[in-house]
């Protein structure tokens, strides 16, 4: 390592550690973090075919390791919930049936009794519903044409 970029490193690494005591961090500011960066520093000087670390190399590296705390940021604190919810997974099935029936039978027009069969055994009514208002309120997808008669336009 060259002076400036052993001097770089070394602010580096004490400004993150400190920043890390103040704000609390994802990503733990602990020695294999300061090893981590001397290598990759050292890589970097490699893939330039030199043998000695200079400033630029560093920096090249903080930019990288900044990038990805940036993007560290963006994501989620807690787990996100994996699968769908049932009535994601009916509005999904309805979908499918509701666009292979209107295009291999010309007809986009459904009573609530189809829709019901479409939908497939052992679904739950509170599931049945919860899809049928979703594919008509929010997506836009299924027109009430009035008494249980439904119509199929696709998303909007």
């Amino acid at each position: 390592l060259g002076n400036a970029a052993r001097e770089r490193i070394k602010d580096f690494y004490l400004k993150r550690r400190a920043a890390e005591h103040r704000a609390g961090s994802q990503l733990p500011v602990t020695p294999r973090f300061l090893e981590a960066l001397i290598r990759l520093s050292e890589a970097r000087a490699r893939a330039e075919l030199r043998r000695v670390v200079l400033l630029s190399d560093v920096e090249d590296v903080i930019e990288i390791i900044e990038a990805g705390a940036d993007f560290e940021e963006q994501l989620p604190d807690e787990p996100v919930r994996k699968g769908k919810s049932k009535a994601s997974g009916v509005v999904d099935r309805l979908r499918q049936q509701m666009q292979k029936r209107a295009r291999l039978s010309g007809s986009a027009e459904f009573r609530l009794r189809e829709l019901r069969e479409l939908a497939g055994p052992g679904v739950r009514d509170e599931d049945f519903d919860r899809a049928i208002q979703r594919l008509n309120e929010q997506e836009g997808a299924l027109l009430i044409k009035g008494s249980g008669n439904y119509e199929y336009v696709g998303g909007r």
